[in-house]
């Protein structure tokens, strides 16, 4: 399982230089930054005990700067772990040097590791040739000491975040970003870096508009050892038949082997697509003309239909499971800390039924893969298997903010395919928009939801809030029942198939309802266009979310019991299980129920 988890304690960073060998003369060559902010960092996992390799590719044939440094030595590798791994003796943590492949090891430098950044020299250095060379490390990782190995988030350059888990294979995880390791080169490389920059456009956008500027994230790169103030930028997106070249001024001095990410207008390329290619370099540094160094190359999602996400955030939760209310909890702190637009609903299936479970809930189920009472908490992002994945849901990862925070960056990140909007006036809710031209003839599917926030957990117990000595002191203060699906408009729980006009508009309307609901704080009307394969995963994806909030009631409402398959009410214990009558209290649609006898 390949997770995220970002670093909170950059301040603590420290550089292990080990002076005895001399490496304070060693020139630094990476495409990640030295020093980033801690909140442009994340972690990678394994999530058992198990090896953990990473390696970032250093190949002359794409890299002019290397190529002009035919001949040179690579001393040994610079790196960042998250935390100590003292495993020199085992031989388990270790730099690392391929040729030509990554498995093909040709260096092993056991090493004890400490938190933070790590010089460590090869016994014998490595030539820089014509091959293709992978440097990187190895540690062996514990479920109690998780997330090794550390990326720089913004920027995923190719081939500089290789992942092997466990010793079988390499992977190339190409949405995690650029792994922190550096060649540390012998002091005479410094020439061969004299202005020599590296420039390409950070993850957002993905979706841009065809031939024209977008303001994008530009990270600028200074290989060299001067300090850098201006560069001249030539960009050409895919179709374009000319290059842009623009100067742009730096807003503060990037030092040598510093690096900046600035907001500038981009220029897109003609060619329309999911997956086509921008590529930028440096063409002058400061005001002279630059050295050949590295092409930055990102792929874009160009298309007229330039459509802003918003992500779609689904716990699956029940009042009778132990670990949701920390999931919740720390989801909720995700929450509050995030910028962005999302929307966020619950799904009461997946491991035992309660009172909030309706039939959208247990519809969705089959996200688990085929498996039905599987287990909870488990969360998804816009019904998408994350690259590195096999199922759609991920389960709890860390009792901290972090690893939703960073899943909210990649499911808002995700290029979306429709505009979803959702008005109520006049007793009726209309769900109405556009989706992407390319998708017109596929099988699209509209799913809307009335939701309530802001639940009791006094008024509807749950398990979990107390009895753990490890949970948060204001975990009991701070949970509610939150994203409760009141009722589904549609005419099926699991959404309808959308009927799309051939220009790729579409527009459906709904009586609307007022269920009486569990006495929350707040109330939403949610809706989203999805795909829907139940036989294959990674063909399910929600195109785009969105919500609308009530104030007051949507007018012109019809009452709605949620009734069951078979037509008989559905009546619960205070402790949220499903009952078979006998004396005691229930509750029927949100309210108590006494049942003082049983008739025989």
């Amino acid at each position: 399982m390949k997770n995220l988890l970002s670093m909170s304690r950059l301040a603590a960073f420290c550089l292990f230089v080990l002076t005895a060998c001399g490496l304070s003369a060693q020139v630094p060559y990476s495409y990640a930054p030295a020093n980033p902010d801690s909140s442009q960092l994340a972690g990678i996992s394994s999530g058992k005990n198990s090896f953990v390799q990473g390696l970032v590719l250093f190949d002359p044939a794409e890299d002019p700067a290397l190529a002009r440094m035919k001949g040179l030595q690579i001393k040994g590798v610079r790196c960042f772990l998250r935390s100590d791994y003292m495993q020199a003796r085992q031989n388990r943590s270790a730099i690392l040097a391929s040729l030509n492949t990554p498995d093909n090891i040709v260096r092993t430098t056991s090493v004890d590791f400490t938190a933070g950044w790590n010089d460590v020299l090869f016994d014998e250095p490595l030539t820089i040739g014509d091959e293709r060379i992978y440097l990187g490390l190895q540690v062996y990782e514990t479920t109690g000491n998780p997330f090794p190995l550390v990326t720089f988030s913004p920027v995923s350059v190719p081939q500089s975040c290789l992942i092997n888990i466990g010793k079988k294979s390499w992977e190339e995880y190409t949405d995690r970003g650029t792994l922190l390791v550096a060649a540390l080169l012998e002091d005479g490389a410094a020439s061969s870096l004299q202005h020599t920059a590296y420039a390409q456009n950070t993850t957002h956008p993905q979706t841009v508009a065809p031939d024209e500027d977008f303001e994008g994230g530009l990270y600028v790169h200074n290989f060299s050892p001067e300090t850098l103030t201006s560069i001249e930028l030539s960009m050409q997106g895919e179709g374009a038949e000319t290059i842009t070249r623009r100067v742009l001024q730096l807003p503060q001095p990037v030092e040598g082997y510093g690096s900046a990410i600035v907001t500038t207008a981009l220029r897109a390329g003609k060619t329309e697509g999911t997956n086509v290619t921008w590529t930028a370099t440096v063409s002058r540094f400061n005001d002279d003309e630059a050295q050949n160094g590295r092409p930055g190359t990102t792929r874009l999602y160009v298309t007229y239909d330039n459509f802003i996400r918003t992500p779609l955030v689904e716990e699956f939760t029940s009042q009778r499971c132990v670990a949701c209310p920390q999931m919740a909890y720390f989801l909720e702190k995700a929450f509050q800390q995030y910028e962005g637009p999302y929307v966020y609903v619950s799904h009461h299936s997946g491991f035992a039924e309660d009172v909030f479970t309706s039939a959208a809930d247990e519809e969705v189920v089959y996200v688990f893969g085929g498996y039905k009472n599987e287990y909870n908490p488990a969360i998804m992002y816009n019904r998408t298997v994350f690259e590195g994945e096999n199922t759609i849901v991920q389960g709890i990862r860390d009792m901290s903010p972090t690893p939703y925070l960073e899943a909210l960056a990649v499911a808002s990140a995700m290029p979306a395919m429709a505009a979803v909007n959702v008005k109520a006036a006049d007793g009726q809710v209309t769900v109405s928009g556009r989706v992407a031209r390319d998708l017109v003839q596929t099988p699209l599917y509209l799913s809307c939801y009335l939701v309530e926030d802001g639940i009791s957990a006094q008024r509807y117990p749950q398990v979990g809030l107390t009895g753990d000595a490890t949970a948060p002191a204001d975990l009991q203060d701070v949970f509610r029942h939150n994203g409760v699906i009141l009722h589904y408009f549609t005419a099926e729980a699991i959404g309808d198939l959308l009927d799309v006009q051939s220009d790729g508009t579409y527009s459906v309307t709904y009586p609307a309802v007022q269920p009486e609901g569990f006495g929350g704080t707040a109330r939403r009307i949610v809706a989203f266009v999805h795909r829907i394969n139940k036989d294959n995963l990674r063909e399910n994806a929600v195109l785009n979310a969105t919500q609308m909030e009530l104030t007051t009631g949507i007018g012109g409402v019809q009452a709605d019991r949620r009734p069951t398959k078979d037509g008989n009410p559905v009546v619960y214990d205070l402790c949220g299980r499903r009952a078979n009558l006998k004396k005691g209290i229930y509750l029927v649609n949100g309210k108590k129920m006494v049942v003082s006898s049983v008739p025989r």
